[in-house]
């Protein structure tokens, strides 16, 4: 088991949800946590949690992940402040509401920008540093890194209504599938998260961005659930978590019968419209 004590983990999207939850449950373990996000009002009360929950220390600063130079800036003051960088969340993200026929090339853009980009260089940087660091037991196949997106159950379904939102989250697992295999005998982990509803503001977000409002699939998990699952992944890498049990085997199974799965679909998820 990965012993937490002591390490340097980045969170991007730190300020809220399951990036906040994720943190303060990190903090119990006596880690260092940089935490990054665009809203540095929220980010600090979080960060404020973490100190009050064990962190050793935190650092709280302000991310935009669409911006490469902001990224860059996260990792850099890790590494100046750490000495190293050992876990990289990269958990930066949202969703909107909207036919694939109706959403415009602006909401498109800047979807993209955040959820694909966003990751993208979180992975990108994280990586490049990771591999000039030593392994932490000395040998070129011990740890030297966990790199590790935030996706989501829409990322092997496309969801009506989160087409884009859908697209990115698919994107992120493919760029992570990609790097996993890329990055194998170096020392360097990467995995991806697989949520499906969660208790977080993403749906009242979500709603502010589109002219339709939505509750989500089912039962809201508990985003202090998905946190606890995240540090044991941590502890114990592997390639996909799938918070909600059996989520990964119907969405497989509904790739082998998509008929089904529209059908299941255009049930649950749009009749949810308010």
């Amino acid at each position: 088991m990965f012993n937490l004590d002591g390490k340097t983990i980045i969170i991007t999207g730190a300020s809220s949800g399951i990036g906040a939850a994720t943190a303060i449950a990190l903090a119990s373990h006596h880690t260092n946590l940089v935490l990054a996000a665009r809203r540095t009002d929220k980010l600090e009360q979080v960060a404020g949690e973490c100190k009050a929950g064990g962190a050793r220390e935190v650092v709280a600063l302000r991310c935009d992940v669409s911006q490469r130079a902001d990224v860059e800036n996260i990792v850099q003051a890790a590494v100046r402040k750490f000495g190293r960088l050992d876990v990289m969340i990269a958990n930066a993200g949202y969703g909107f509401l909207a036919k694939i026929h109706e959403t415009t090339e602006q909401q498109f853009d800047d979807i993209m920008a955040t959820n694909v980009k966003g990751t993208w260089y979180a992975m990108q940087t994280a990586a490049e540093v990771m591999l000039k660091q030593p392994p932490l037991g000395g040998r070129k196949k011990d740890a030297r890194g966990h790199i590790i997106a935030v996706s989501s159950g829409a990322g092997k379904r496309g969801m009506p209504l989160y087409g884009l939102y859908s697209m990115t989250k698919a994107a992120q697992l493919s760029l992570a599938q990609a790097m996993r295999v890329e990055l194998m005998g170096e020392g360097i982990y990467v995995s991806t998260v697989h949520p499906l509803t969660t208790a977080t503001e993403f749906f009242e977000v979500a709603s502010s961005k589109s002219r339709l409002k939505s509750r989500g699939l089912g039962h809201a998990q508990d985003v202090s659930v998905v946190a606890r699952k995240m540090v044991r992944l941590i502890q114990r890498p592997h390639p996909e978590l799938w918070p909600v049990f059996g989520s990964n085997l119907l969405l497989t199974l509904g790739c082998l019968f998509p008929t089904l799965a529209d059908r299941s679909m255009a049930r649950t998820v749009l009749r949810r419209k308010r």
